[in-house]
């Protein structure tokens, strides 16, 4: 695993609870939305962006993502 993928996976793994109460939802909620939507992929290719903008940045990006292919988050 290169360092850059190990920096990727800690952002993702430190988003999780910060996007649960942001959009009030479970673990599991959560879970469904990444795997539908392939959130994870996303934070990957926006990883350096997501550097610069701040945890708040990074969640009202996500929304827009998701709602960009038909999804609703909050």
């Amino acid at each position: 695993m290169s360092s850059r993928d190990k920096e990727v996976l800690n952002m993702q793994l430190t988003l999780i609870p910060i996007l649960v109460k942001a959009w009030n939802k479970t673990y599991s909620e959560l879970s469904d939305i990444f795997k539908k939507y392939d959130v994870l992929s996303y934070i990957d290719v926006c990883y350096e962006k997501y550097n610069s903008i701040g945890n708040q940045g990074i969640v009202d990006d996500l929304k827009d993502y998701i709602e960009m292919q038909g999804g609703y988050v909050s």
